[in-house]
């Protein structure tokens, strides 16, 4: 036997060692035991405060070793690879709250490509009745329909008969697109075809850039397509009233008026990812008319106190517009080309269409309409090499239809009159 005192003669001694040996055993793990409790007690604790405040720092206030066994044994974590399967659900949501403050955009965002556009976004929000590309001149007379006419030689047809007033003429690529605002229908008619094409219904306002149609609707929606695949999208309806203003690379921009003449400035992005957001001061009634986004650069008439009007832009993010001319007495939007700026100007005489160069700011004088009232509904209309006059020009309802070439001078009228262009 092992503990036999004759096989083994340190019986005693060997006894005596195990019974310290278990002793010490015995008190290691009642300190185990206690470490363990107290552990225990640790992570209730944690969790009971993780879940009162979930934002509390666990790891901050415990060791490391402590902390990994909290989170692998109590908060069933671990930092080894899981054998199983999880599905996660995603919430994604495309609209962002109302009333929240357009962020600043740098200046590139509105860098524009000008062959890329569909006309000037002055000529459209004054009527788009005029427009151009890199060979003609398109025009429309309500009544008649579209003509084309070639610059160099001054000849001149018809290229699409109607007898519906148009507007928002934009040129793009081999397409013309036009409203019909007899139908509120939006038009895309292939240059040289004669026929239209129906894009969408309900439209009183449209703008082409690139391959994307901006248009508001009749009854207050702002949307936009691709001219590829022609499929409509909201994305922005209001019960006010909402105007097209202009575009930026990846945004469309427009004004809401309630009621009682209150306006404000809203951008939505193409995608309405961040939804509707405010990207100007709200104004109230009168005192800021016909805006007009071009290039980055909002042009408006602003009210003064004497209730006259200045005409001034104000780059996009700046705080404080810039007044171009004091005392401005026609109020239809301008249209902006590069460094040229062209407004009207009515007086008891005559209508002009003015030129301004914002780099030197020399004014001239376009085209002229002798004996215009204050009663007029006259516009005017860029196209590239011509400048228009078009409307209405007193209360009798007498009708222009007058052009000029840059080249020949404002004293050189054309006049447009039963179908035919004259001198």
């Amino acid at each position: 036997m092992k503990d036999n005192y004759y096989d083994n003669p340190n019986t005693d001694e060997d006894r005596l060692e195990r019974t310290e040996k278990k002793k010490k055993n015995q008190a290691a793990r009642l300190i185990l035991t206690v470490i363990g409790f107290v552990v225990v007690a640790i992570a209730v604790f944690l969790v009971t405060i993780k879940l009162v405040q979930p934002d509390f720092k666990i790891k901050q206030l415990i060791p490391e070793n402590v902390s990994q066994y909290v989170d692998e044994k109590v908060m069933g974590n671990t930092t080894e690879p899981s054998t199983e399967t999880t599905t996660l659900t995603t919430t994604t949501t495309t609209r962002a709250p109302v009333k929240t403050e357009a962020e600043y955009l740098p200046i590139e965002e509105f860098k524009l490509d000008n062959g890329a556009k569909g006309n000037y976004m002055g000529n459209i929000l004054s009527g788009g009745k005029v427009g151009t590309d890199a060979s003609y001149v398109y025009h429309i007379v309500d009544g008649r329909g579209i003509y084309r006419f070639e610059p160099y030689s001054e000849s001149y047809a018809r290229i699409y008969q109607s007898e519906h007033k148009l507007s928002s003429l934009n040129l793009k690529g081999d397409y013309l697109y036009f409203t019909d605002n007899d139908n509120d229908n939006l038009y895309r008619m292939q240059k040289g075809s004669g026929k239209a094409e129906k894009l969408a219904e309900d439209v009183r306002t449209a703008y082409v850039y690139d391959n994307r149609i901006y248009f508001v609707t009749t009854d207050n929606c702002v949307k936009t397509m691709k001219a590829d695949k022609l499929k409509e999208k909201t994305l922005y309806s209001s019960a006010d009233d909402v105007e097209l203003i202009g575009i930026s690379l990846h945004s469309v921009f427009f004004t809401v008026t309630d009621a009682n003449g209150n306006v404000e400035y809203i951008t939505v992005d193409n995608k309405n990812e961040t939804g509707e957001q405010y990207f100007r001061q709200s104004t109230k009634k009168d005192e800021l008319v016909a805006p007009v986004l071009e290039d980055g650069f909002l042009y408006f008439f602003e009210k003064q106190s004497d209730d006259s009007y200045n005409l001034c832009r104000q780059k996009y993010g700046a705080k404080k517009p810039v007044t171009l001319i004091k005392n401005v007495t026609c109020l239809n939007p301008v249209i902006v080309y590069k460094n040229r700026l062209f407004y009207g100007e009515l007086d008891d005489k005559r209508f002009n269409m003015m030129e301004l160069n914002m780099n030197s700011d020399a004014v001239k004088t376009m085209l002229s309409v002798k004996k215009a009232t204050v009663d007029n509904t006259l516009i005017c209309q860029h196209g590239g090499e011509y400048d228009f006059i078009i409307g209405k020009k007193n209360a009798d309802g007498d009708k222009v239809y007058y052009a000029s070439s840059f080249y020949t001078g404002s004293e050189n009228i054309m006049k447009f009159k039963e179908g035919k262009w004259s001198y």
